[in-house]
């Protein structure tokens, strides 16, 4: 993969602060850095780890508003040029204004990087925390990466991922796509505020959208099949069936992909679900809690009688969609009566 890699530039800056301490200090590269074989790898690890990681959010920046990471950025965008990339990653000096009022924060290496990965640019800012296998040092006025051999990029605790072609799409701000990938979580799962308000981040996505959408990829997702290749599952409801049981281990209600892809497709396909979303134009959040009313609509109610069956989905039924009452079924819905009365129609023609 590294061939397909170019680094246009990166600079590293080094935010000092412990935690529970409210000081912060920040010691800052004066001059930006090139591709080198250390540069490469470090990009290659940044980016995969963001995709893989299961608190990764989808986003955009926040419509009609602006602040110094948000314009700066724009600015070096639109030149390409050191200087501007210096004076966007000096945004760092807002973070820790933020951060000095937070006791619990602490601070570690970021790592501002324009690279591209097979022709797709990128601009990702990302928290390095110290660790071992990442040794970087200031060479003068410079922090550099002096090794990329044992270099391990296992979890990012914080990034900032900026898709540069949906970005500059011709849609206007309300309507794109979202072009920013965000991983900021604290220990309750949810998004750390301050990080999220220095990359001036719009909404992300909501629970019961990564819910619906989720949904949608399992009814129409291959099931599961054998090593013979048969179906595990003999129908569609019995395979939504088993995912909705499945997801009660998790007493927290998250819902990760790339667990229920494992689970239910093999160790060897984690990536199963998340890759078929990308193949769909689907995007959903890898980890979010499940919204509880969306997702019993995995559960079917199935029931018979002589010449009548009926599949409803468990949420489907309430007073403005499937009405049981205690003598009678009432269907309230005019696409299905037509369907219904359209083949009813067909067959007295085919019979007579």
């Amino acid at each position: 993969m590294n061939s397909e890699i170019k680094i246009n530039r990166y600079i590293i800056h080094f935010l000092e602060k412990e935690r529970i301490k409210t000081k912060a200090n920040i010691d800052l590269s004066d001059s930006v850095a090139f591709q080198d074989e250390f540069s490469i790898k470090l990009a290659e690890d940044v980016h995969n780890s963001i995709n893989i990681s299961p608190s990764l959010k989808n986003t955009k920046f926040k419509v009609n508003s602006s602040n110094d990471f948000s314009t700066n950025l724009n600015s070096y965008l639109e030149t390409s040029d050191d200087q501007d990339f210096i004076l966007f990653s000096k945004s760092i000096e807002r973070l820790k204004e933020k951060i000095e009022k937070l006791s619990f924060a602490t601070g570690g290496y970021y790592l501002f990087i324009d690279y591209e990965i097979s022709k797709k640019r990128y601009i990702s800012v990302v928290l390095l925390r110290k660790r071992q296998g990442l040794n970087i040092t200031k060479d003068g006025t410079v922090f550099k990466l002096n090794s990329s051999e044992n270099l391990n990029i296992d979890k990012i605790a914080m990034a900032f991922r900026l898709n540069f072609e949906i970005y500059l799409n011709s849609e206007n701000e309300t309507d794109k796509k979202n072009y920013i990938a965000l991983i900021t979580t604290q220990q309750d799962g949810e998004v750390s505020k301050y990080f999220q308000e220095w990359v001036n981040s719009g909404d992300l996505i909501k629970n019961a959208a990564n819910t619906t959408n989720l949904i949608k990829l399992i009814k129409s997702i291959d099931r599961p099949v054998d090593e013979d290749g048969k179906d595990i599952y003999s129908s569609l409801g019995d395979f939504q069936k088993a995912i909705f049981e499945y997801s009660k281990s998790n007493k927290n209600k998250l819902v990760n992909l790339y667990d229920l892809s494992k689970h239910f497709y093999g160790e060897e396909n984690e990536n199963k679900l998340m890759n078929y979303a990308r193949d769909c134009n689907i995007i959903i959040d890898p980890e979010f809690k499940k919204d509880n009313a969306k997702w019993k609509s995995l559960i079917t109610i199935k029931a018979s009688v002589e010449g009548i069956e009926l599949n409803v989905d468990f949420n489907k039924i309430n007073k403005d969609e499937v009405d049981v009452q205690e003598n009678c079924i009432v269907i309230k819905s005019k696409s299905l009566a037509e369907k219904v009365k359209s083949q009813f129609i067909e067959e007295q023609k085919k019979n007579g």
